[in-house]
């Protein structure tokens, strides 16, 4: 499958931020590699939203042949950004179905069956409970525990995912140690057909 590189947003109007037409519609920005698409990743933000390094966790991922999809999960604050952070004002169930659109946006509108969850900061808390709850690995890129007293604590998650979790720091090599694990991590998957 070749797509043109391009990053869109989808998701509601501005008109829509304050009220759910849909639980599942957070608005996702969406990256396309310029090649093939080898497979899909949902990036989930950390506790400041959809910043410069979420959008270039995006960029490094598509630039290595992955789909890289992150829900905005701020999206009723009418905002991308939010400088102090404020996970602990989102609810799980919120968070899993805006978790759901994403998956669902990749299989259906893409067409691309979903390979890992990637999570940057609190965001990695995140990415293992996804996992978790969907069966795929997930890398955690400097991942810290959230907010969230209902949700099994981090390194509870981390030690059930056992080989389907990476930890990695932020340093200069962080994307190409992340898509190795996501490249051996794509051959331990079982097709979508058979689930």
């Amino acid at each position: 499958m070749t797509t043109p590189a391009t990053s869109h947003h989808h998701g509601h109007a501005p008109a829509n931020r304050r009220r759910r037409i849909l639980k599942t519609a957070a608005p996702l920005l969406v990256r396309y590699p310029v090649a093939d698409v080898r497979a899909a990743v949902i990036v989930l933000h950390d506790e400041r939203g959809l910043t410069a390094g979420a959008e270039a966790a995006c960029r490094a991922l598509a630039e290595c042949g992955y789909l890289a999809v992150a829900p905005l999960l701020y999206y009723d604050t009418g905002g991308r950004v939010y400088p102090r952070g404020n996970f602990a004002a989102l609810e799980p169930e919120d968070l899993a179905a805006d978790v759901a659109g994403a998956l669902d946006h990749l299989r259906r509108r893409a067409q691309v069956p979903p390979t890992a969850f990637t999570g940057l900061g609190q965001g990695a808390h995140l990415a293992a409970w996804a996992a978790t709850t969907h069966g795929l690995p997930a890398v955690g890129v400097e991942p810290r525990e959230g907010p969230w007293p209902g949700l099994p604590e981090l390194p509870v998650l981390a030690a059930n995912l056992g080989e389907s979790w990476l930890s990695l720091r932020d340093e200069d090599d962080t994307w190409d140690e992340a898509v190795r694990f996501l490249d051996s991590a794509r051959t331990l998957l079982p097709d979508e057909e058979t689930e």
